[in-house]
């Protein structure tokens, strides 16, 4: 792909055919960060179908939420393109000469840096995952019971994206040798997992009496 285009303007059928192909990029970051996207979008779907006269008494907390789901979705669409430029980044670390000690040292260091910027974004994306999910069970006990399946899915698809996302958060910690930061960095993932945990379950025991099939 070229190097000025960008992933989100891809068909999805091209993004689809993009992450099949034999190429480090795109891959699992940049579709956990998409399909937490997608999550955003759907319940914020939800959100704005929660109005009218018969949801009159929530129809603001809905719609501020929707907004700020919007916001999200947005952050999460640029993590779709960060996620593939962080590890082309480190490709392009580990293609730095290496003649010379001074070239070692100086692509070592590179590739550890590089290395450290291709975990921040999939950390992110699971940041965001958490706190979309953190709107869907603030508002699933007053969501419109027709969009409850919506919400259930917008759910499902930021539990699925921040698991994805974490995968990549501890396949890069491994290649990082700065055992602080990596102690530190698992910690933040971990509690993201179960701040997003606790939230989902919140979510779906609301929506458990609609869904039941």
């Amino acid at each position: 792909m070229p190097s000025d285009s960008k992933l989100t303007d891809l068909t999805l059928n091209a993004f689809a055919a993009a992450l099949a192909e034999k190429t480090p990029t795109p891959g699992g970051g940049s579709l956990a960060a998409y399909v937490v996207a997608c999550g955003a979008a759907t319940v914020s779907m939800a959100c704005r179908f929660t109005s009218g006269e018969k949801y009159a008494a929530v129809e603001a907390a809905m719609a501020s939420r929707a907004t700020r789901l919007d916001a999200l979705r947005a952050q999460a669409l640029g993590f779709v393109d960060a996620d593939s430029a962080a590890y082309e980044r480190v490709t392009a670390a580990f293609g730095a000469p290496k003649a010379t000690d001074e070239q070692k040292a100086a692509r070592t260091a590179g590739i550890q840096a590089a290395m450290k910027g291709a975990l921040e974004v999939p950390l992110e994306t699971m940041r965001a995952a958490a706190d979309v999910l953190e709107l869907a069970a603030e508002c699933a006990a007053q969501i419109n019971p027709n969009l409850a399946s919506d919400l259930g899915s917008g759910v499902a698809c930021c539990v699925a994206g921040l698991e994805a996302a974490q995968a990549n958060v501890a396949i890069n910690a491994a290649s990082i040798k700065d055992a602080t930061y990596v102690a530190a960095r698992r910690a933040d993932a971990a509690a993201l997992r179960q701040r997003a945990s606790t939230a989902a379950e919140r979510a779906r025991a609301a929506l458990a009496s609609t869904l039941t099939a």
